[in-house]
């Protein structure tokens, strides 16, 4: 008889232990067809453009459409940062990644970026199109 008076306290504190907010944003692998823009500050990273824009990325603050067309990417090899280059990238997005790479970075100003974009993970590049 004790047993279940137990068991309905500790199942509400175990749903109220949860939150949402600690579950980071990570989505599937996507492979598209982008084109190289510059290199991209204030994160070690390289700014470039979808050929088509994207939905399933973060927009930035200040966007006022529902489509990104650049990101940041991580992990860019350097054979694929040459001006205007298209090429074919696997990617990611990794909430905590971006939260990680961006901290403490928010006062650095770059003349060259207009304004901040997503932070994406790189997984691969290629100059044959996607599979």
């Amino acid at each position: 008889m004790k047993y279940p008076i137990l068991i309905v306290p500790l199942l509400v504190l175990a749903l109220l232990s949860c939150s949402k907010d600690d579950a980071a944003v990570r989505t599937k692998s996507a492979c598209v067809a982008v084109h190289y823009t510059m290199e991209y500050c204030p994160v070690k990273a390289s700014l470039v453009t979808f050929l088509e824009p994207r939905t399933d990325l973060p927009l930035p603050v200040y966007a006022s459409t529902i489509y990104t067309s650049q990101a940041a990417v991580l992990n860019l090899p350097d054979e694929f940062k040459k001006r205007d280059t298209v090429f074919y990238l696997t990617f990611h997005y990794d909430e905590s990644r971006e939260n990680k790479e961006k901290a403490g970075i928010s006062n650095v100003i770059c003349p060259a970026i207009i304004g901040p974009s997503p932070l994406i993970v790189g997984e691969s590049a290629s100059w044959q199109p996607c599979p």
